[in-house]
């Protein structure tokens, strides 16, 4: 185990026999993927994205959480830093819902091909989404897997050990969205992030569910893929004008820099210049063209900090997460 891993041990019920997804096992991911679903995973609109430090703000905002609370146990396991149980009970829902958002985002690429994953509020205005009037349940994300298929994820966070009322709600709850670009989702799940203590040591868990059936008012999205596509890489672009530019980043990269939060940003040259030109009103074709220009990779993590979507997060947090003061006693009252 390399000191930039964690592993995060998940249970998986009820996906597609294909995907092998049964059962209990471990993903092993970097901080670097951490920090880079937590980029794809916010909710700052597109428009303010292409237009300043809107969607840049909110990032950093969420990176912060992560070093700040939590830890990596010796085995490479996630617990919460003793400061994080510190937290009053608003601000520790906050990082759980951090922390749910990119472990969800961290299982959809990881397991499920996922290149492309977005939030479906920060684009809700331009795929014109309307949630069902009788419910209140929504999808979080949604994004195109490899195979160009189409998947839907709804993410939860908990500070607590989750119940098996909980798993049931989950295992029971109907897909809220019925197509995605005219077709049904090949996957629609939904997966928890939750803290439980075992053994007198706490550390992070996943269940993860695809349920079969659709809601009755499910709704559908509507987007054309250039458009997707753009709007994917629009907060990446936001973070490399912000940025302090990083001259020696590597030629085939553009990268900045946000050297108090220890985090470097990175775009493929080729791909940020055909997204701007996209900007510029050379939309046709965005989507063949950025795929074209794509890495060719079996992998996510293509090289340390580098992902097959043609961007790169690279984070210097080791010595935060590996500091020693995760021994706290947390009574769970909550």
């Amino acid at each position: 185990m390399r000191r930039n891993e964690f592993v995060v041990w998940y249970k998986a019920e009820k996906f597609p026999d294909s995907l092998a997804l049964k059962g209990t096992d471990r993903l092993v991911f970097t901080a670097d993927a951490l920090a880079h679903a937590l980029f794809t995973t916010g909710r700052a609109p597109v428009d303010t994205a292409d237009h300043g430090w809107t969607s840049v703000f909110e990032w950093l905002h969420r990176v912060a959480l992560m070093p700040a609370y939590l830890r990596r146990l010796p085995d490479g396991r996630i617990a919460r830093s003793d400061l994080a149980r510190e937290l009053d009970r608003s601000e520790k829902v906050a990082l759980s819902y951090a922390v749910g958002q990119a472990m969800t985002g961290i299982f959809s690429t990881q397991l499920l091909d996922v290149r492309f994953l977005m939030h479906v509020d920060r684009y809700g205005v331009q795929y014109r989404l309307t949630a069902a009037p009788k419910t209140k349940s929504r999808p979080d994300l949604f994004g195109q897997r490899g195979n160009g298929g189409w998947i839907v994820a709804e993410a939860k966070g908990r500070s607590t050990p989750i119940d098996a009322e909980l798993k049931r709600k989950m295992r029971s709850q109907k897909r809220m969205i019925s197509t995605v670009a005219g077709a049904p989702p090949e996957i629609a799940y939904g997966c928890c992030a939750y803290f439980e203590k075992i053994n007198e040591r706490e550390w992070l868990h996943l269940y993860a569910v695809d349920p079969e059936e659709d809601e009755p008012e499910a709704i559908d999205i509507r987007l054309n893929p250039d458009r997707f596509v753009e709007a994917y890489y629009a907060p990446f672009l936001a973070a490399i004008r912000a940025g302090e530019p990083v001259p020696g980043g590597g030629s085939d990269y553009l990268t900045a820099s946000f050297g108090p939060f220890g985090v470097q940003v990175s775009v493929l040259r080729s791909v940020a210049e055909r997204v701007r030109a996209a900007q510029d009103g050379m939309m046709p074709g965005l989507h063949s063209d950025v795929l074209a220009l794509l890495p060719s990779a079996t992998e996510w993590e293509i090289a340390p900090g580098r992902f097959a979507d043609g961007t790169g997060i690279a984070t210097k947090w080791a010595a935060a997460f590996d500091q020693d003061d995760w021994g706290g006693v947390d009574e769970w009252r909550w």
